[in-house]
């Protein structure tokens, strides 16, 4: 520094939220319908065993461990709607498909969020 300053310090967790902020965008059940009805797709990041037995109609499943190798076969003019049980895995797995530049969106609460499920 030039001049006089503070120096601050984050924990660990405060400063990976505020990298990650920038880059997640999370939508409800009703918004992510709306952004599907309009040419988006359904992204269901957990294992193929929970998505065999309950996912969204339409949904394509690449599992967590898989986002990065499938980032090749993605389409980027498209936007897609992560989405797991939670939003655990689906925020980590938007923060990856944003990182490499596509539009990824993180269904808030998951399937699990009370109006996550299909209908």
């Amino acid at each position: 520094m030039l001049t006089d300053g503070t120096l601050l310090r984050l924990d660990k967790n405060d400063f990976n939220e505020l990298l990650k902020k920038p880059l997640l965008h999370g939508v409800n059940m009703e918004i992510a319908r709306e952004k599907v009805a309009r040419g988006g797709q359904w992204l269901d990041v957990r294992y193929p065993s929970e998505y065999q037995y309950d996912k969204l109609p339409g949904a394509i499943n690449i599992p967590l461990a898989e986002i990065r190798n499938a980032v090749k076969i993605l389409d980027k003019s498209r936007e897609y709607v992560v989405y797991c049980q939670t939003g655990r895995r689906s925020a980590a797995a938007a923060f990856l498909l944003a990182q490499r530049g596509l539009r990824a969106f993180v269904l808030e609460g998951g399937l699990g969020g009370g109006e996550g499920r299909a209908r």
